[in-house]
């Protein structure tokens, strides 16, 4: 009896044991990777299917939108806000010159544009200003607009680099027509559609660039009036109804606690302190133009004599001076920003004074370097053509200072060497280099023997 017991039912579920459970998923997992990649050498139409679905974004409609080619929205500025990006239209198109001359190229009216703009930021990611894949049959729909006003604004749109087309719209092959219906009846829980889709919309993006955010001034901040001073001041007159007489009589005081006169002399006092404050700010703080501060700092980083009076002190890590400075020295001397660059001024001055023979002096030796570089400014003339003036001839936008050429161009050009790098291989390591020598080597000595 005691040995029946004892006998173990083999019927019965057995424990795994150590490290067969992991075994045994890892061989389905591999079998089920084997098999799929079998089903898609076999049938590369339904990889095709798959790698369009899965290309959809998130929250996408029963349409299929055209995907967007790797790394085409890294180069295209994001907005701020779909308020902001139609204020900046609206002030692109009415107070810039580039923004006039679309419009007049184009043959359409700022009204109408601002109109087509709307439209399409209706239809946009609300962060990002992205994914606009909405067809021009359906915005003409929408919108009360026809088909050829909402080109020509597209146009303006892609002149002003507002907006900028990822994806052109086309019609759809068998895999993509295959890919709708399927994408259709996921979010429809039927089998197929009634009709179609033959064809997808152009995928936009809308944008706002550099040049056009810091032609647009900033919004002007409202100012705030300190409801406590005023509401300080109302409390004290109605506590003390009689205080005008107390005042007019020999009696009280001016200072008299008594009387309320105290409290509304330090208001008013305060007051007239922050109207002269304010006279005075606004009189002194001027707002200096982005090609003079570009222009300045520019000239700091190329001439070694303003480095002792301007910028960040390498040993102490302190700053010392202030760029208004420099851009003080460049309007005394006439000089105009939207011509010269910062570049230009520093070659100008070298030029100056190889021909005249004069080197900058030691940081040691000067005890005043704004004054010689004003000095050094006031020798020449600024009123021929700049160096910038002559290298981007013929390459400037209508309405665009030579300065705002250059450093737009300067800016693609940085733009295109940071794509090529980014898509060159790293470079190899001195081992890895000594190896494929070896071996190359190897594989030379073999053929030779082999040939003899």
């Amino acid at each position: 009896m005691s040995s029946e017991v004892s006998v173990i039912d083999p019927a019965l579920p057995q424990p795994f044991a150590v490290g067969e459970w992991e075994a045994i998923v890892a061989a389905a997992v591999a079998n089920v990777a084997e098999i799929e990649a079998a089903q898609a050498q076999d049938d590369p139409a339904e990889a095709a299917v798959y790698d369009l679905l899965e290309a959809q974004p998130a929250g996408a409609r029963a349409a299929l939108s055209l995907p967007v080619p790797a790394g085409a929205c890294a180069r295209v500025p994001t907005w701020h806000s779909r308020r902001h990006w139609l204020t900046l239209c609206e002030w692109i198109v009415t107070h810039t010159d580039r923004g006039c001359a679309a419009l007049k190229r184009h043959g359409i009216a700022a009204a109408t544009f601002l109109q087509v703009c709307a439209a399409h930021a209706e239809y946009a990611e609300s962060t990002t200003g992205r994914r606009v894949s909405a067809s021009l049959d359906t915005l003409a729909s929408q919108w009360g607009l026809s088909i050829d006003k909402l080109k020509r604004g597209r146009r303006v749109l892609k002149a002003l680099e507002l907006g900028v087309e990822l994806a052109r719209g086309k019609k759809l092959n068998a895999i993509e027509r295959e890919a709708a219906a399927r994408l259709y009846a996921q979010a429809h829980d039927q089998q197929a559609p009634a009709r179609l889709q033959i064809g997808a919309a152009s995928v936009w993006a809308l944008s706002a660039p550099l040049w056009a955010v810091e032609a647009m001034p900033a919004p002007e901040k409202p100012q705030r009036r300190s409801r406590r001073r005023r509401a300080r001041s109302h409390r004290g007159t109605a506590a003390h109804p009689g205080s005008r007489a107390k005042r007019s009589s020999g009696r009280s005081a001016p200072q008299s606690p008594g009387g309320s006169f105290s409290v509304n002399l330090s208001a008013r006092k305060d007051h007239q302190a922050r109207e002269r404050a304010g006279k005075e700010n606004s009189n002194s703080t001027m707002i200096r133009p982005l090609t003079l501060q570009r222009a300045a700092a520019e000239l700091v980083d190329r001439i070694p004599a303003l480095r002792t009076a301007v910028g960040i002190d390498d040993s102490t890590g302190h700053r010392r001076g202030h760029i208004g400075s420099v851009c003080d020295l460049l309007i005394d001397a006439g000089i105009d920003t939207d011509r010269w660059t910062g570049s230009d001024i520093a070659q100008a001055l070298n030029h100056d004074g190889a021909t005249r023979g004069w080197t900058w002096p030691t940081t040691e030796a000067m005890t005043s370097p704004l004054r010689l570089v004003a000095f050094r400014l006031s020798q020449l003339d600024w009123t021929g053509p700049s160096l910038t003036e002559r290298k981007v001839r013929g390459r400037d936008l209508p309405g665009e200072a030579p300065a705002a050429t250059a450093h737009r161009l300067v800016k693609a050009r940085r733009s295109v060497l940071a794509d090529e790098s980014a898509t060159q291989a790293p470079r190899a390591s001195a081992e890895h280099r000594r190896a494929l020598r070896a071996q190359l080597a190897a594989d030379l000595a073999a053929k030779k023997e082999a040939a003899a």
